[in-house]
């Protein structure tokens, strides 16, 4: 029985799926084990353990959008992400730069919220690193790489709050190398 457990832990692992080693870990668990004095931690770890987002960016008619997305990668305190040129989202984000994400977990009803100014590149190692870090993004756009933008925040800032009495609701700014 353990050895099947480890079998399928380790093919939901490759498989690029988020559970922990620890299956018994409930999600207030993974909350409290969080390093509250780093947010750039906070916000990957919880991204990371809940793999799918809601961002929001100004449309092109005036009125909010919303949409999930995928967080790709931290590196350096940088956060990145990836859109499609074709997309809506793409041009609402070109003509406004700024964009909200959102993630909860309703079992404790506990969010992230993260806000920043979107910042374009077409650094092709980025561009490489977010096909690496997602299956989705390969399987739907692999042999079409140059339709692929990457992304990151500048202006940065977090929001973690719950509702649980457990938890203590804090914000962070998270400027990079890349704020001035």
């Amino acid at each position: 029985m353990k050895r099947m457990l480890a079998i399928l832990l380790c093919i939901i692992a490759l498989g690029g799926m988020t559970m922990t080693a620890h299956a018994e870990e409930t999600t207030l668990d993974f909350f409290k084990s969080l390093n509250f004095e780093d947010g750039i931690s906070v916000v990957v770890d919880v991204f990371h353990r809940f793999p799918l987002q809601y961002a929001t960016t100004l449309g092109l008619d005036g009125n909010p959008q919303i949409r999930p997305i995928e967080f790709k990668f931290e590196e350096d305190g940088v956060l990145y992400f990836d859109t499609v040129t074709f997309y809506t989202s793409y041009r609402e984000m070109l003509a406004h730069p700024y964009i909200q994400l959102c993630v909860c977990d309703q079992e404790t009803m506990t969010y992230v919220r993260l806000g920043g100014k979107v910042n374009f590149t077409t650094d092709q190692a980025i561009i490489d690193r977010c096909f690496d870090e997602s299956p989705v993004l390969t399987s739907q756009f692999g042999s079409s790489r140059d339709v692929v933008i990457g992304y990151y925040l500048t202006e940065a800032w977090a929001e973690f709050s719950s509702f649980s009495s457990e938890l203590r609701s804090r914000t962070y700014q998270l400027t990079n190398k890349y704020d001035q």
